[in-house]
């Protein structure tokens, strides 16, 4: 199977608790997806029970998924997965597009930081998915990304993420358009980051398509793509 690059447009929404504003916050963020049935997030959680990055068990939710769904993860160039036994367990594969995996770690090892991103691709996706852990947005975090590399990224926040002044001209982030599968490409130009929008216009000669080059680049909570860096590298830093 070839995987191909699928970034789904995404509604999200917390849902936290806490006994006092002391202690820690734990909840879930849900995700409708309403586009495709790969899905791309942003790992919003530390893990439960201390505070280190969310290993795959305690963070991809099994309720709503079936046996057969997939993990996908890009780390290193390097493709790995976890495939939803039929016992509700993620059990890491050992060949992903084509490559064989030596010694793969186990879904309850495998951790992501705050910030970086995985693909869920499911047989349906009539349902939505819920990611669980720790949350920490009181603290800054920093997600690095190499010069010319390509890596999932993603929005750790409970709110939405305005790309700034992060990364050089040049670099990319792709999204999924909605509805048709194509895709939104992003990019920094002259320090602002924006997209070209096409618009039809039809006069009296017949119709015409206008491009035009629109600033602003916001993720929402949760969200995920893909981030193209270019000969320099990058820092995407999430909250405060």
């Amino acid at each position: 199977m070839k995987l191909r690059v699928m970034i789904c447009a995404m509604v999200a929404g917390a849902a936290l608790f806490a006994d006092d504003t002391t202690s820690p916050t734990f909840g879930m963020i849900r995700v409708t997806d309403a586009n495709s049935c790969n899905t791309i997030l942003g790992v919003p959680w530390k893990n439960i029970g201390d505070d280190g990055d969310a290993t795959i068990s305690n963070l991809v939710s099994t309720a709503n998924l079936e046996a057969g769904d997939i993990v996908y993860l890009y780390e290193n160039d390097t493709w790995c997965g976890y495939e939803l036994s039929a016992g509700g367990v993620w059990e890491a594969l050992t060949t992903v597009n084509g490559t064989t995996i030596v010694n793969p770690e186990s879904a309850d090892v495998k951790r992501l930081a705050r910030g970086s991103g995985l693909i869920i691709q499911r047989a349906h996706n009539t349902n939505p998915i819920y990611l669980c852990g720790r949350l920490d947005d009181s603290t800054p975090s920093a997600t690095a990304i190499a010069a010319s590399s390509s890596v999932f990224f993603g929005n750790p926040l409970t709110t939405a993420k305005t790309m700034s002044s992060e990364g050089a001209n040049g670099d990319k982030i792709i999204f999924l358009k909605n509805g048709n599968g194509g895709s939104i490409i992003y990019e920094k130009k002259n320090d602002v980051w924006g997209t070209y929008v096409v618009t039809t216009t039809t006069t009296s000669r017949g119709t015409k398509k206008i491009q035009t080059w629109t600033p602003g680049c916001t993720l929402a909570p949760g969200m995920g793509a893909w981030y193209q860096a270019g000969e320099a590298a990058a820092s995407i830093t999430w909250g405060n």
